[in-house]
């Protein structure tokens, strides 16, 4: 699956309003909830929640990718959010998370699951992704500058 099939720039945040990790949480939720991509919106935003409650998805490099399978879903739905201050996600290296990627599948999906958190991860930690992502002025540069990634 490649990442452009998940997001496009009406599943990208640049600047959200939230500070903290749960309030990103919903946010992104909530914008995928906009575009009428999940079937309960409750019931994804509780799985994220306790799956990130469960073991924190904050990776290094100021990568996050808080996800779930869900019920919730019946295909995969994924949002980007650009939180220039950083959030913290409990990631290893200590430091806060201002690339974050929330992915979210049917309960069956694990292989295709895994392969895109898999796939953004490898997209998000390249320094020169980060620089073009910080240069973003709109959601739609950000897509693009995504989609136009070799993994």
């Amino acid at each position: 699956m490649k990442i452009n099939e998940l997001l496009d720039s009406y599943t990208i945040l640049l600047n959200p309003k939230a500070k903290k990790k749960f309030d990103l949480i919903r946010e992104m939720v909530s914008l995928l909830a906009d575009r009428d991509l999940l079937r309960s919106p409750k019931k994804v935003l509780a799985d994220v929640i306790d799956r990130e409650k469960e073991k924190g998805t904050g990776l290094e490099q100021g990568v996050a990718v808080p996800h779930c399978r869900s019920e919730g879903t019946e295909k995969p739905a994924a949002a980007f959010a650009l939180a220039p201050e950083g959030i913290d996600f409990g990631a290893l290296d200590g430091r806060p998370s201002r690339f974050v990627f929330l992915l979210v599948s049917p309960k069956n999906a694990t292989t295709a699951h895994v392969q895109a958190l898999a796939t953004m991860v490898r997209i998000l930690k390249q320094p020169d992704v980060q620089a073009a992502l910080i240069r973003a002025k709109t959601p739609e540069e950000a897509a693009k500058t995504l989609a136009e990634v070799k993994v």
